[in-house]
């Protein structure tokens, strides 16, 4: 096991700071990272894409704190060391220009120069292993400086560990820069399982291109990801707040604030979806299982605009809490729980109008793929439901509302049907799929 390192210096440093399997350290200095070289750089492969198994990805990564070991299985690569211990009360920026560049440069060189498909350029301002502990007290800033028109996936991760790990954000996170329309921002979280992830801080991103941006994230199960801070967005691509595959734990205590730059992009990578641009505070994503959910809950404040333009294309959504089914069941699948006891607001702008709402389900997915929702507390403004179309909207769900408690904020409150607060797809409707709405009255 590594022993206890500890960097104190107020000057710049230029080098990463790494340790190995139980490794324990604390930034108190400025690490600035670009270059591509030394134990600021690291090879490996991967092969954990959830909708692909089997694909290899090959990755090419700089560091600024980190938990590394040499990979038996594939030698010359690095794998992230598990329990470890990294904490940061300094500042970490780390860049993406040098990498992109040295990238760029090898796979001219390369036999096949021109397929990206399976690559990545990753950035990791701080990384670890399985069952490691994560916590930063300062500054991060991941300078999102490539080249604009790079095509390869360029993944920023301000704190990234894998299964069982804990990672607490108690300091300030900010993604920077011009971007690139294949980058993906990952604020805290990995791939895994039963993490614990919590932001009690600020994080931010002001970017003018990305991909697909997840700020609290996870693709594993059975964990949580609770936000105490503030999360302020403005980009374009999908934005997803608080994202997830079922089975994990989502609460909002916070503030999260979102500004859609909503921008159609094609997916270039085939292992992931093609959609159209999206915004929501909270995502959750499943393939069709029979696993436990957990409910998703917001008490704080949520607000999140669409900011559409000519190259938002028409299809472009925005959404408080959403829910997203990729393909039919076989039978009933788990019930989704999610709650306000909070506020959303949800608004856009531009050339067209654009389907929004306070909870999304299945609005991007293809067929007849009812996932079942219930509602429980739900506090939002008093509006003509029927007209607005904006508190509960699907292409095929089946809404539970028979034990949901409906809190209006607003004068001329009026009694409710509770069908009028759902609205299907006119497409959807028409095409038959299904739209089933359960209230206290046909229980």
């Amino acid at each position: 096991m590594d022993s206890k390192t500890t960097y104190v210096n107020e000057q710049v440093s230029h080098e990463a700071l790494v340790v190995g399997r139980g490794g324990y350290a604390v930034n108190y200095g400025h690490l600035d990272i670009s270059r591509p070289e030394g134990i600021n750089y690291f090879e490996y492969k991967h092969q954990n894409i959830p909708n692909q198994p089997g694909v290899v990805v090959k990755n090419i990564a700089i560091c600024g704190m980190a938990a590394l070991e040499d990979n038996p299985d594939q030698p010359g690569s690095k794998m992230l060391a598990d329990h470890a211990t990294l904490i940061n009360r300094g500042v970490i920026d780390i860049r993406f220009s040098e990498i992109y560049a040295l990238y760029k440069q090898n796979k001219d060189r390369s036999d096949d120069p021109t397929n990206f498909n399976n690559d990545t350029v990753r950035c990791y301002a701080m990384a670890a292993g399985a069952d490691s502990m994560l916590i930063n007290e300062g500054t991060i800033n991941v300078h999102m400086d490539q080249d604009i028109d790079a095509e390869v996936s360029l993944y920023g991760c301000a704190m990234w560990a894998n299964a069982r790990s804990l990672m607490i954000n108690r300091g300030i996170i900010r993604f920077l820069g011009n971007g690139s329309w294949q980058s993906y921002i990952r604020g805290v979280g990995s791939m895994d399982s039963h993490l614990q992830v919590i932001n009690e801080g600020e994080i931010s991103v002001d970017l003018k291109r990305a991909y697909q941006t997840r700020i609290l994230h996870t693709a594993g199960q059975y964990g949580s990801l609770l936000n105490d801070g503030v999360i302020n967005v403005r980009t374009g691509g999908r934005i997803m707040v608080l994202g997830c595959l079922a089975g994990t734990r989502m609460t909002n205590n916070g503030e999260i604030n979102i500004t859609s730059l909503a921008t159609y992009l094609e997916n270039k990578v085939s292992y992931h979806y093609q959609f159209d641009p999206l915004a929501t505070a909270f995502y959750e994503h499943f393939l069709p299982n029979d696993l436990p959910t957990c409910p998703a809950l917001n008490r704080g404040c949520i607000r999140v605009h669409l900011l559409g333009s000519e190259i938002s294309g028409p299809n472009a959504v925005a959404f408080g809490f959403y829910c997203h089914q990729v393909g039919a069941a076989r039978g009933e699948t788990p019930v989704h729980v999610m709650e306000n006891e909070g506020s959303i607001e949800v608004t856009q702008e531009g050339p067209v109008h654009y389907n929004i709402a306070e909870v999304g389900v299945n609005m991007q997915s293809v067929g007849d793929v009812p996932v079942i929702v219930k509602i429980g507390r739900w506090k939002t403004k008093a509006r003509n439901f029927a007209e607005t179309h904006d508190l509960f909207a699907c292409r095929s769900a089946k809404f539970d509302l028979s034990e949901m408690q409906l809190s209006l904020v607003g004068e001329n409150l009026q009694s409710i049907d509770p069908a009028q607060l759902v609205y299907q797809l006119e497409i959807s409707r028409q095409a038959g799929e299904t739209c089933i709405i359960k209230t206290r009255n046909n229980e």
